[in-house]
């Protein structure tokens, strides 16, 4: 298994013998590197979705769609993805799973159709070393600070002007409160943030809107994110945990198509007190 860092702090490509891939041989080594790297890239690959699925549970277990469902296509296409105007909040920078108890423990794409030249990417952001880079002064100000997570506020950036029955659909999922600061057990904390952010606990809304803005607006610079430019072929790996990610703009007619496998969460979001020993 050979590893290219694409930038110090987010991303790298992985070349790995297809047969090792799928096996598991390295499923403890991967996981280890996607924990300190957030997102890996599998060249190349050209996964069927058997493969796929195949690979993602030697990592963990699947979460399945709808109950019965293993991948989910990814497009802009109704007729292809039902929940197509839905997935238009994928455009903004989230955690997916994040107005759940527990988020989801990692998300991978395989590409089916190609995005036209020069849109469609898929951007994630390191929310581990955008914490790690934080001031101590600051970390301190951020402990004890939780958020309120709920559908509704992703999807109000696609559709600010509901009517009464979208909204009534958005408010029956129930609304999570989450920390700001996620505690990992594995020791490395990171920051929780995204569209569904609703709102902060305890603070006044336009001050707690500046902070979820400002953060957001730190976490995200280029540093802290890797930009994927498909090609054909290729997997991606994302960290859930520790990231947030998006899509990069493209037309509603794109024909971009990507399959997608979630892991079902292994931790819920924890503060620093509630962190087990």
């Amino acid at each position: 298994m050979k590893v290219v860092n694409a930038s110090p702090k987010v991303g790298s490509e992985v070349t790995i013998d297809r047969d090792d891939f799928l096996s598991g041989k390295y499923a403890r080594e991967i996981q280890e590197l996607l924990v300190e790297r957030s997102a890996l890239v599998f060249p190349g690959m050209h996964l069927d979705d058997e493969e796929q699925v195949q690979f993602a549970q030697t990592i963990g277990e699947v979460f399945l769609v709808g109950g019965d469902k293993q991948l989910q296509n990814i497009s802009m296409d109704p007729e292809i993805n039902p929940v197509a105007d839905y997935t238009r909040g994928a455009f903004f920078w989230h955690i997916d799973g994040a107005n759940d108890p527990i988020p989801a423990k990692a998300t991978m794409l395989s590409v089916r159709n190609m995005p036209d030249e020069g849109s469609g990417d898929t951007l994630v952001a390191n929310t581990y070393a955008a914490y790690a880079d934080l001031p101590e002064v600051e970390k301190r100000k951020l402990e004890g600070i939780r958020v309120r997570h709920a559908l509704e506020a992703s999807q109000r950036m696609v559709n600010p002007m509901p009517t009464v029955a979208e909204l009534e659909r958005w408010q029956s999922y129930p609304s999570q409160s989450h920390p700001l600061v996620w505690h990992h057990r594995h020791g490395r904390p990171s920051l929780v943030l995204g569209a569904t952010c609703f709102h902060v606990e305890d603070m006044p809304l336009d001050e707690g809107n500046m902070l979820l803005c400002r953060l957001q607006e730190y976490a995200t610079q280029d540093e802290y994110v890797y930009r994927h430019t498909w090609r054909a072929g290729d997997f991606l790996l994302f960290d859930n945990t520790g990231t947030m990610h998006r899509a990069g703009q493209y037309a509603m007619n794109s024909k971009r198509l990507m399959r997608r496998t979630t892991l079902v969460g292994e931790e819920p979001v924890t503060a620093a007190e509630a962190v087990p020993t």
